[in-house]
């Protein structure tokens, strides 16, 4: 498995440096709909700060992302976290934050095919920066409208970890099972019997859980079973207002 996320990170990576390269400067200071906070260069910025704290050894002793959608405090240190990557690298050019990138990925990817430890282990570090650079690569073709890589192993491996932080929500909050449906397959999480069931396609699926589709959009999906139950917690970060459409 961890050749399988090395591959899926270094094919993602290549991919999106491909899609970013030659971009005006209108382009890469687009701002992003999906984290409208940021612009193109930001999410470059942010997934290289990933990328550098994962290799550099970074201490995240009091971090718990699978946490931080009931912990407020760990919210608060994870936003406080990617502000700070996006931050540090605000007064590099995209080209300078790309380069940045390269280097950090030739440690990382070893890493993530398990030659060489992580230098400060963290639960479930490999699946996180693959998952992470994953949705922040669709994130920034959405906002370029080039998509792209929507069946990627990118995108598998961060469907998959997107699905098991939902089976975590729901049995900590004692909700039944949800059956998540797409592309003739079926994934159930949680606990027990499906109450209800999702169906989509697995992209949609995907962007939802990740945060990137609105409650409205997450009712437009076709459900059986009662929805309600499970609307505030698919998404990974909370309920959103603001419909992406890519």
């Amino acid at each position: 498995m961890g050749a399988d996320r090395a591959q899926a990170y270094a094919v993602t990576h290549r991919n999106l440096v491909a899609l970013l390269r030659d971009r005006d400067e209108e382009a890469i200071t687009r701002v992003v709909p999906a984290s409208p906070a940021w612009t193109v260069k930001d999410v470059v910025g942010h997934v290289t700060g990933v990328a550098a704290d994962a290799t550099g050894g970074r201490e995240f002793a009091d971090l718990n992302l699978l946490d931080a959608w009931r912990d407020p405090g760990q919210a608060a240190r994870r936003d406080a976290l990617t502000a700070a990557q996006v931050d540090s690298r605000r007064s590099l050019s995209l080209a300078e934050v790309l380069e940045e990138w390269a280097g950090h990925c030739e440690a990382l990817v070893p890493m993530l095919r398990g030659d060489r430890p992580f230098p400060v282990p963290m639960p479930f570090i490999d699946s996180i920066v693959v998952a992470d650079l994953a949705v922040h690569a669709q994130d920034v073709r959405g906002a370029l409208g080039l998509p792209g890589d929507r069946e990627s192993a990118g995108v598998g491996i961060a469907m998959a970890g997107y699905a098991a932080a939902l089976g975590l929500r729901l049995r900590a909050l004692g909700l039944p099972a949800l059956r998540l449906s797409y592309g003739g397959k079926e994934r159930i999480v949680g606990h027990g019997e499906p109450a209800a069931t999702i169906e989509a396609e697995r992209y949609e699926i995907f962007r939802a859980l990740a945060g990137r589709r609105s409650t409205e959009q997450i009712m437009a999906m076709r459900w059986t079973g009662d929805p309600e139950l499970y609307l505030p917690v698919i998404p990974a970060y909370g309920e959103r207002t603001d419909a992406i459409e890519e």
